[in-house]
């Protein structure tokens, strides 16, 4: 991975094994034979790099404390349901199960570039939330004291 990240949305199917074809502009990016996927905090998977999942796991460690009851959540959602998996030599990735079911996704999908790590949605799902959330991003945005393009 360069230092921009992941970048860019790619639309995949899930075969009846729940597995997806890494997209070509991913694969050269990809620079590991495994990866670690565990359920975001939305309707989506989260696919973490090896080291960058290291660095995230580290820091919510670090920064937790085990007698703050909201922060051993953050541990639960987040850290003990990961998985590593492998990308197989014809350049698939099998989803886990449990994983696939507890964010529903089916069959059209797509992965989302978001720097440190990509997520996978269920298409219509993360469609839903693109318009659902257009004007929230846009006040963020403002908020942050961005000046740009506001369409």
């Amino acid at each position: 991975m360069d230092l921009t990240g992941f970048r860019g949305k790619f639309n995949v199917t899930l075969d009846e094994k729940g597995r997806f074809m890494v997209p070509a502009r991913l694969k050269g990016e990809l620079n590991t034979e495994t990866l670690v996927v565990t359920e975001g905090l939305e309707d989506c998977l989260w696919i973490f790099m090896p080291e960058a999942w290291d660095n995230l796991v580290n820091s919510v460690e670090g920064d937790s404390s085990i007698f703050n009851v909201d922060e051993q959540d953050v541990l639960r959602f987040v850290i003990t349901p990961a998985e590593e998996v492998a990308i197989d030599k014809a350049g698939r990735v099998k989803l886990p199960p449990p994983q696939v079911e507890a964010v529903d996704l089916v069959k059209e999908c797509c992965l989302v570039g978001m720097g440190d790590r990509i997520e996978v949605w269920d298409k219509n799902r993360y469609d839903e939330v693109r318009r659902e959330r257009k004007t929230a991003v846009k006040n963020t945005w403002k908020q942050m004291g961005r000046k740009g393009e506001e369409s």
